[in-house]
């Protein structure tokens, strides 16, 4: 379980402070590395009182587990809007890669950061990845019961693999200088067609 040892502010001076925290903490992380990155450093980027941190977070751990379970929200809401009016699963998929795609390439921080929870708590890693796998499975169990979805794969298994294509598909964006929607459309419909297709001939 993720130890969210983290106090939100009740005021809006406090959410200023809160924000500022946040911001700091999470350019920091992204660029040299949660173990690499000092309490102090966080501090002196936000330009706040040494006591003011200690008000909202424990210590930096609790920083970070807040950014990953932000990252996770933002990125299931980002999909759950885009896939909301959606007919059926392939067009479920489709749009929901291409949200993750979309705020991969406009959040290029939260891949650091999510990627690295490995090395800094595995637990923390696991969990994130298994809340995910958990709430695909939920969606796809539906798809198997409308005939949509083959009711013979293993679902925690082909949530893996959804996830998987996601996060590697992520990296050929961020891998590029500038991504315009056509783009984007092109690289889902590769997708799409080697999850209806496969990728062999015979």
């Amino acid at each position: 379980m993720e130890k969210m040892n983290y106090r939100l502010p009740k005021r809006k001076d406090g959410l200023k402070t809160f924000n500022k925290i946040i911001n700091s903490g999470k350019k920091l992380f992204s660029k040299q590395g949660y173990q690499a990155t000092s309490i102090n450093e966080i501090i002196d980027k936000a330009k706040i009182a040494t006591g003011t941190f200690y008000i909202y977070f424990d210590d930096k751990l609790a920083l970070y587990v807040y950014l990953l379970h932000q990252y996770r929200l933002k990125i299931g809401e980002a999909i759950n809007d885009a896939i909301k009016d959606a007919p059926t699963r392939y067009e479920q998929e489709r749009l929901g890669i291409k949200a993750f795609l979309k705020f991969a390439w406009q959040e290029p921080l939260s891949y650091r950061i999510i990627w690295e929870s490995m090395f800094v708590d595995k637990e923390i890693f696991k969990d994130y990845y298994q809340n995910f796998s958990k709430a695909y499975v939920d969606k796809l169990s539906v798809s198997v019961a409308q005939g949509e979805v083959d009711g013979q794969i293993d679902l925690e298994t082909l949530s893996y693999i959804l996830m998987g294509i996601s996060n590697f598909v992520g990296l050929q964006v961020l891998f590029r200088e500038t991504l315009t929607d056509m783009d984007l459309d092109k690289i889902v419909d590769q997708v799409m067609y080697v999850l209806k297709q496969g990728m062999f001939t015979n």
